[in-house]
């Protein structure tokens, strides 16, 4: 009968030592899974963000290639007129 004492609390030892493993592998498994989760939104955001910046810049793009840009462009940057117009310069 002592030997079968013995025997049960080593049992009752080992299964509290294998369950108590795999708690802390579950607790470190979740802690994981939220740190990817926070890492996925911010990277979510981060796709958000440049996908805007993309069409922002793809409009402006669109709208340097017209004529009436470049021809602000010319008339501001280049001092550049068109034939026959006087240009008037305020000396105040």
């Amino acid at each position: 009968m002592n030997k079968k004492k013995r025997r049960s609390w080593g049992l009752i030892i080992i299964t509290g030592c294998f369950v108590l493993n795999l708690g802390m592998i579950l607790i470190r498994q979740e802690k994981m899974m939220r740190d990817q989760q926070k890492e996925l939104e911010s990277l979510r955001l981060s796709i958000e963000s440049e996908n805007d910046l993309n069409k922002r810049l793809v409009q402006q793009k669109e709208e340097v290639d017209t004529d009436e840009y470049k021809e602000m462009i010319a008339r501001r940057e280049l001092g550049m007129v068109k034939d026959g117009e006087r240009v008037f310069i305020d000396i105040n």
